[in-house]
């Protein structure tokens, strides 16, 4: 499992990294968004395995809309012609949103009447569908939005995550004897937890220093390192609850040794959107 666990990793990492440097950034945020739906899916399974009925159609019709919003908005393909720069996909206005956003909650509260569903699990139908979209979807569009930016803040995202978890892991193991959350996750440990935020600090002070995100600067590098990588051990957590909650290890089996879509993206989908707010502020 390990060995094809490392192999799965050779082979994805590499695809990803070359959509994201050598392709246009709609490509890029094609595949955030393929990928969000994909474990908007596996959270939606989750919810039925928790005894939750989810309008799964119109949940995943909805992230749709909003990742493709994003990606047309944060994804314009210019070219260069007499001169001038055109703007074939342009930036979409994001007025619309507050009138989708409601329609898509009316929808949500009319499905389990559509659906003839007992009375009882009405309201945890409806929460669970909008639930899913605003907890998967609607995180992910940072992912879009650092893109647009740099490549490299979104690179700087994913080390950061990578950093985080790699020293939680290696010290915890090594050193770990205080439960973090023993009902939720038994083998993570507080000691792993600091080591993650030690190890994430360090490294974004670096990357706001170095070639990552150097505009930064390595004091604003240290702190946005330790929030998105608290922010995504936080994230970690919450989908171990809700797997803890449907009695399964994984959200899915996407990639051997590495579980579902769902199970890659939980920590990135907490630790993007801080990550955005620091090159917001750039």
């Amino acid at each position: 499992m390990a060995l094809k666990r490392e192999l799965a990793a050779a082979v994805a990492i590499p695809i990803v990294l070359a959509i994201l440097f050598a392709g246009p950034a709609l490509l890029f945020n094609l595949l955030v968004a393929v990928v969000a739906l994909c474990a908007l899916w596996e959270f939606y399974r989750m919810a039925e395995k928790s005894g939750h009925r989810v309008a799964k159609t119109l949940g995943l019709a909805a992230a749709g809309l909003v990742l493709a919003a994003a990606a047309l908005r944060w994804g314009p393909v210019r070219f260069e012609t007499a001169g001038e720069m055109v703007e074939v996909v342009g930036r979409t206005s994001l007025d619309w949103w507050y009138g989708a956003a409601l329609a898509f909650v009316f929808a949500a509260s009319i499905a389990p009447m559509l659906g003839r569903l007992d009375p009882s699990a009405a309201l945890s139908c409806a929460a669970a569908t909008v639930f899913g979209v605003g907890a998967i979807a609607l995180p992910a569009t940072a992912m879009c939005y650092l893109r647009a930016f740099s490549p490299r803040a979104v690179l700087l995202l994913l080390a950061l995550v990578w950093v985080c978890d790699s020293c939680a892991y290696y010290f915890g193991r090594r050193f770990g004897k205080t439960p973090l959350a023993p009902v939720i996750s038994p083998k993570k440990t507080w000691e792993g937890t600091v080591a993650g935020l030690v190890g994430a600090t360090v490294f974004g002070a670096a990357a706001g220093t170095w070639w990552f995100l150097p505009q930064l600067g390595p004091a604003r590098g240290a702190l946005a390192g330790a929030l998105a990588s608290s922010a995504g051990q936080v994230g970690d957590l919450v989908e171990s609850l809700w797997k803890r909650g449907a009695g399964v290890k994984d959200s899915g089996q996407f990639l051997p040794g590495h579980g579902g879509f769902y199970d890659r993206i939980d920590s990135l989908l907490f630790a993007g959107p801080v990550m955005a707010a620091f090159v917001l502020g750039l």
